[in-house]
């Protein structure tokens, strides 16, 4: 007890307050740095945020691993002051102490270790969310000056590897989608994949040729809200959206005044639909899907709006949109025997090369004169005498039809509406 007590009157005690400091600045680094590669989706926070702080979330959400070079920058400059400082406390007073050197050393550094290091990380593992809305007040001050020296280290490590690589030695080149449809081929042939298994691999190839126009919600299914509805109205709107997203508009629904997230909205207590909406994002009907992806898609869940060239609302694209997209053309739902899906209420999902015979069979109606037509995609094609967009209509007399998907010069699917309610079950096979 006498010799602690030595300890802490002989210590100098700035070194020690600064040996500690740093260690608290060590174990918050390193518990942000965790955060980073953990946290993905901060959406469910911005709703509670204040504006300024939802601001710097939404920066963090669009590049989460932008503070990762601070960190790791703010982490050696950390580490060495404190190997440093231990080692002046290790070979001054503690040695004056009469305590042995390399016990003192290995206490201190398990010590660090514990302290600076696995504890923080054990906390951002639980909660990285928090802990990365914590860091922002201290990293985001010291942007103007860690990031020109994270730019620095990025260039000296540029040239540093030019000077010890050889000209020679070249990065191996992308392989191109000829490659990787050869390799699939290959692979088939050796026994390595099975049909199934190659056709799902290229139907998920097929999205390089897609524009986001092929992926959307047509404007027809959007929930469409109108800025100067009464609050009652907006309330209802969104309460009963089967959308998780609701367009605002102002005097026409062709002025976009912002998307609403139905369900921020709920979570927050359903506060006053203005609070929480969000500008729109606008793109062409002709942008290719990987385009979007890459611009306005790849850390967000928030949709983009699409336009046709006079600036009029078309529909609405999201990774959910896409990624429905290709795990449906990938991976079909197994219950698609007949191609023909009960929605319920009279309401049928067909799809486009369902043949018009096993239509009117399984649900008891009647087409018009088909001759020379065997699918519902040429039937509708053939009424409406274009190449259809989706949420097109063609009204029968037995069913009315919309066009859900199309892609490229194909109708994929076809929602089918009874016009008498049918009671009977599907054969699904």
């Amino acid at each position: 007890m006498l010799k602690f007590r030595q300890f802490f009157l002989v210590l100098p005690v700035l070194p020690v307050l600064s040996y500690l400091a740093l260690l608290l600045l060590l174990a918050i680094i390193s518990a942000t740095e965790t955060a980073i590669h953990m946290a993905r989706d901060l959406d469910s926070q911005l709703s509670s945020a204040r504006a300024g702080v939802a601001r710097k979330l939404r920066r963090i959400t669009a590049n989460p691993f932008a503070q990762l070079h601070r960190t790791l920058l703010l982490s050696a400059t950390l580490n060495l002051a404190l190997a440093a400082l231990g080692l002046h406390l290790v070979s001054g007073p503690m040695l004056a102490l009469g305590w042995n050197s390399w016990l003192a050393a290995t206490l201190l550094f398990v010590g660090t270790v514990i302290i600076g290091d696995m504890m923080p990380k054990f906390l951002a593992a639980r909660s990285p969310t928090a802990v990365l809305v914590g860091s922002l007040r201290l990293l985001n001050p010291l942007r103007s000056i860690l990031d020109p020296i994270a730019a620095l280290a990025d260039r000296s490590t540029d040239v540093l590897i030019r000077r010890l690589i050889p000209q020679r030695v070249k990065m191996r080149q992308p392989i191109t989608r000829d490659e990787f449809e050869t390799l699939v081929e290959m692979r088939v042939e050796q026994g390595l994949l099975d049909a199934a298994e190659a056709a799902m691999i290229r139907e998920a190839l097929e999205i390089e040729g897609l524009t986001v126009r092929d992926c959307m919600v047509p404007r027809v299914d959007l929930t469409l809200m109108s800025a100067f509805d009464k609050p009652e109205k907006t309330t209802a709107t969104l309460e009963q959206s089967a959308e998780r997203y609701v367009v605002v508009y102002g005097e026409t629904p062709d002025v976009v005044e912002g998307v609403i997230d139905t369900l921020a909205w709920r979570l927050a207590g359903r506060p006053a639909w203005a609070n929480l909406l969000r500008p729109a994002t606008f793109v062409p009907e002709t942008m290719p899907v990987l385009d979007a992806l890459d611009a306005y898609l790849k850390n967000t869940t928030q949709p983009v709006l699409i336009v046709d060239e006079y600036g009029g609302l078309e529909g609405m694209v999201s990774q959910d949109e896409i990624a429905d997209w290709l795990l449906y053309e990938a991976a079909p739902w197994q219950g698609e025997g007949a191609e023909i899906r009960d929605l319920g209420n009279g309401r049928y999902l067909l799809e486009g090369g369902t043949r018009i015979d096993d239509v009117a069979a399984a649900l008891h109606i009647s087409f018009p004169d088909t001759d020379g037509l065997d699918t519902i995609g040429g039937l509708v094609f053939n009424i409406l005498g274009h190449l259809p967009k989706a949420g097109e209509r063609v009204h029968l007399d037995d069913a009315d039809l919309k066009v859900r998907r199309v892609v490229r010069a194909r109708v994929q699917q076809v929602e089918l509406r009874l016009k008498k309610p049918f009671t009977e079950d599907i054969d699904r096979q």
